[in-house]
């Protein structure tokens, strides 16, 4: 369809590909398709214009991955964090792919609160306010988590604090559960 693929460099390495060659063989036929097409890998920022659009893809610190990047439509004024703002509930994060809490925090507080509109990795066009909600989330999370580590709490015990309860109703109906959601947040500050 003529359709391309950019990503970071670190995620096309995680998809066998090589940002020198030929990729190797892969395990899913989805990933063999985003790497039969096209693709571009970039180290920190990839600049192009398309159709009148100005666009910008920009490497982020680790927030889910160190792979992140931030897609910048400076016409349309729209952006796109991927899987820093999954649109569908809880995020996930992946400190064994250099994930951290503060990158992620990092990459969502220069579009809070922006006039741009937001385009999550699923769900419904949103804006600045609504990303600002989400980081407003994450931060008292990690500030919950991060508190009870502080006193000695076990995994077991942040679990059953249930530091996410006042958000499950917005942010607990996507592909991360709140419990694995407080998981990744514990495992991530742990390991700082």
């Amino acid at each position: 369809m003529g359709a391309f693929v950019a990503m970071h460099e670190s995620a096309l390495q995680r998809l066998g590909g090589d940002t020198m060659g030929a990729p190797p063989p892969l395990p899913t036929r989805l990933v063999q398709l985003a790497v039969d097409r096209p693709r571009i890998a970039f180290s920190d920022v990839l600049a192009f214009d398309l159709n009148g659009e100005s666009i910008h893809i920009v490497h982020q610190k680790p927030g889910y991955s160190n792979a992140d990047a931030l897609v910048h439509f400076h016409v349309a004024k729209l952006i796109y964090l991927g899987e820093v703002f999954p649109g569908d509930g809880y995020p996930s994060i992946d400190p064994a792919q250099g994930g951290t809490v503060a990158g992620w925090v990092k990459a969502l507080d220069s579009w809070t609160d922006s006039p741009f509109q937001v385009v999550p990795a699923r769900g419904k066009v949103t804006n600045g306010a609504d990303l600002k909600a989400f980081r407003d989330m994450i931060v008292t999370v990690r500030d919950r988590v991060q508190r009870m580590i502080s006193s000695g709490s076990s995994e077991a015990d942040v679990l059953r604090g249930h530091p996410t309860s006042d958000f499950d109703a917005q942010w607990g109906h996507g592909r991360v559960r709140p419990e694995e959601f407080v998981q990744e947040v514990y495992a991530a500050l742990k390991g700082q």
